[in-house]
């Protein structure tokens, strides 16, 4: 089973990506991060434009576990660009554990019901 806590800087946040609540929360904010990194300003003092860039990462973890999660999350953190995409980085790789993980459970399901090739031959020959 696969694990459905993140546990980061001391949080325990939990995300289940097979719960359809989940998923339409985390697509919803991951399309809202995208508008919103088009918007991000190109030009202007490097500072706003380190503050504006991590604020993309608060907004979409507030989207997917709800408002002040990033106030938790990234208490202590640094705003600084390098510290937010790790943490964005563990969240994805949280997410795809979780992906991989369902995925084998599946695939376990569906071959548990499927006669391996040798039995296939074996019926084939005595038809």
């Amino acid at each position: 089973m696969s694990r459905k806590n993140w546990e980061i800087n001391g949080l325990s946040l939990e995300f289940d990506n097979q719960d359809a609540d989940n998923m339409e929360r985390y697509e919803n904010a991951f399309d809202l991060m995208e508008k919103e990194a088009k918007q991000l300003p190109k030009d202007g003092r490097v500072s706003e434009r380190i503050r504006a860039y991590c604020n993309v990462f608060r907004n979409l973890f507030d989207r997917i576990f709800g408002e002040g999660t990033s106030d938790k999350l990234f208490n202590g953190v640094p705003m600084s660009s390098e510290r937010y995409e790790e943490i964005y980085t563990q969240f994805l790789e949280f997410v795809r554990e979780q992906n991989d993980a369902s995925h084998q459970r599946h695939a376990a399901r569906i071959s548990a019901y499927l006669p391996n090739r040798k039995q296939r031959r074996s019926a084939a020959k005595n038809k």
